[in-house]
């Protein structure tokens, strides 16, 4: 009888359904895919360096440099993100203002430097170059513009890291002024445009599901550009240019 129970038992048991193994947890997906806008500001650092001569080495007397002009930043722009996996690529355009600035000042006992140039002008600004006399070197940066290509990794579903580059745009002033007592007067000046190419990269975490924030450096370089003084003369610097800089963006997906 406990024989004939145990096999009863046994077959009962083999014809009993197996169960399937528990499924692990589905995987999270985070879409980047789509048209997005941004802000952004931050904090940037150039320098101007004339082809052909160091404005230290004019004004070494007076600790001059070429020009250096530092300031912040702050801009929009927009692009479209497509993703394949956990790699995302895209195309992203923006525009930004730029304050960076770097004013020097050499000073002059007597009269003005001597200098052709400097005392024709002097003339034709009625002064009489027998005082103290002032010369500002004035440069800025005041706009900086790119379309680049971005392409980067999902290290979590919502953490991207990225590199990007393309095309870049820029705006840069250079002016020379001359005061003498409380008459001054602009020697030289030129608002010039530059084209080159900038690289950077950064970090992206989306916070929200329309809503992300990043963290980014981008290189400019303009290469040598030619600044026309007119109607004097013709100058040719190299311009570069050094942005870090944060972004609040807004997703349309």
């Amino acid at each position: 009888m406990m024989l004939a129970g145990l096999v009863t038992g046994a077959a009962q048991a083999a014809d009993m359904p197996l169960k399937a193994p528990p499924r692990g947890a589905a995987p999270v997906y985070s879409d980047w895919n789509g048209f997005y806008a941004f802000g952004f500001g931050g904090y940037s650092w150039g320098k101007i360096k004339p082809d052909d001569f160091n404005v230290g080495d004019i004004f070494l007397f007076e600790g001059g440099h070429n020009p250096k002009p530092k300031g912040g930043v702050f801009g929009f722009g927009g692009g479209y993100n497509y993703q394949y996996g956990s790699w995302v690529g895209g195309l992203e355009i923006d525009y930004g203002f730029s304050n960076e600035k770097d004013d020097q000042t050499f000073f002059f006992s007597g009269g003005c430097p001597d200098s052709q140039m400097v005392q024709k002008a002097a003339q034709r600004a009625n002064l009489s170059c027998d005082s103290d006399t002032s010369v500002g070197l004035n440069s800025k940066i005041e706009a900086l513009g790119s379309a680049r290509l971005r392409a980067g990794y999902l290290f979590t579903p919502n953490l991207l890291a990225y590199g990007t580059g393309g095309l870049a745009w820029g705006r840069a002033n250079v002016s020379v002024n001359v005061c003498e007592g409380g008459d001054c007067f602009t020697l030289l000046n030129s608002k010039t445009n530059v084209f080159g190419w900038v690289a950077g990269g950064g970090l992206e975490y989306k916070l929200f599901e329309h809503v992300r924030v990043r963290g980014e450096y981008l290189h400019y370089d303009f290469g040598s550009t030619s600044f026309a003084f007119q109607p004097i003369l013709t100058i040719n610097n190299k311009v570069t240019d050094d942005v870090a800089r944060g972004a609040l963006i807004w997703s349309f997906n």
